[in-house]
């Protein structure tokens, strides 16, 4: 475990977390977009253009200057998951351009960036929980961020159903939209029976009920995002039968199922932590862990009501995605107001 001076540069403690604000950022914006928020989605779009480029100048300068951190991050139970944000925001970036019409021609790019920052990051990742020696229970080593593995598989499988159809519906594109799809699903359920088990088996205190474990939510909402996508798809994904799209749709209605099981659930902890017992909200990077599923519910409801032929789920969507920007809007000015005391000193 690495210990670091008291007079560290910010750029040495820059969270591998902070792409969540772009995965955030992105899915409300293609939320607002399908359920008819225009301009919220445009504004959002146009933060994204900018917070992309500079969260990845500023991560390249990071492994660059101080390698030795990056390493000891990526090796840590705990933050090395945060890693795969990055997989996700590029992918995320890619789909919002995808719905907002815009520049076309970068999402084969972007989708070729986000899977190879797949490969790189999770095998790099996986590699280095298999063989270190020392390794925490689970109490101490999984969090909500583990399941970002499903986020970020899921959201290649999303882009790679936009991409395909600009190259004709492409088989091989068709395949990993697909592939990518059935991969996350079966990744959370290893994951998932893991923190069922913690949950419910593992002494938790108010202070582990921290704002990743949104993600439970949040990787089930993607998985009916993507699956929805198959669906609507105008063509057989990947040459499957007549009846692959029954399997889809059933498929992906659980997804949705067990996405809604976990709001009831995850918004009593919220209210238990910060109403009941007093814990005060303070903004970290993880506050986008909480809006980034919820902006993606409300886009899944979205497109699941559209595969479905459930249209009085869309009035669901349009509720969520307010909720959805409300807590946008409150942790950008968390953001802010710490990126202030941070220029002011504390």
């Amino acid at each position: 475990m690495s210990t670091f001076d008291p007079g560290q540069s910010w750029l040495r403690e820059f969270p591998p977390t902070a792409f969540a604000m772009v995965m955030a950022t992105g899915i409300v914006s293609i939320a607002a977009h399908l359920t008819g928020y225009d301009v919220a989605g445009w504004i959002l779009l146009g933060i994204n253009a900018v917070a992309w480029p500079v969260l990845l100048a500023i991560t390249l300068c990071r492994l660059l200057r101080y390698p030795r951190a990056v390493h000891a991050d990526i090796v840590d139970h705990g933050r090395g998951p945060g890693f795969l944000t990055l997989v996700a925001a590029t992918a995320v970036l890619g789909s919002q351009l995808s719905i907002c019409h815009v520049l076309p021609q970068a999402l084969p790019w972007l989708l070729g960036l986000a899977a190879g920052l797949w490969l790189v990051v999770a095998y790099t990742f996986l590699a280095a929980m298999t063989i270190g020696q020392r390794k925490p229970g689970l109490h101490a080593g999984l969090n909500g961020t583990w399941l970002l593995l499903v986020v970020a598989t899921e959201s290649i499988a999303v882009l790679a159903t936009a991409v395909s159809p600009i190259h004709g519906a492409s088989v091989p594109l068709d395949l990993l939209a697909l592939a990518a799809w059935l991969l996350g699903g079966i990744l959370y359920m290893m994951l998932i029976t893991l923190i069922f088990y913690r949950w419910c088996f593992v002494p938790m205190r108010a202070a582990d009920l921290t704002e990743p474990w949104w993600i439970n939510m949040g990787a089930m909402a993607i998985t009916t995002f993507a699956g929805s996508r198959l669906i609507l798809a105008t063509h057989n994904p990947a040459g499957w039968p007549g009846d692959g799209q029954l399997v889809l749709q059933i498929l992906t209605t659980g997804c949705w199922a067990m996405a809604t099981f976990w709001i009831p659930l995850l918004a009593a902890l919220f209210i238990e932590k910060h109403v009941i017992i007093g814990d005060p909200v303070r903004y970290t990077v993880a506050e986008w862990s909480v809006v980034f599923p919820l902006g993606m519910y409300s886009a899944a409801t979205y497109a699941y009501a559209d595969a479905a032929h459930l249209p009085f789920l869309v009035n669901v969507a349009r509720i969520t995605v307010l909720i959805a920007f409300a807590t946008w809007i409150l942790a950008a000015i968390g953001l802010l107001r710490s990126a202030l005391r941070s220029v002011n000193g504390k």
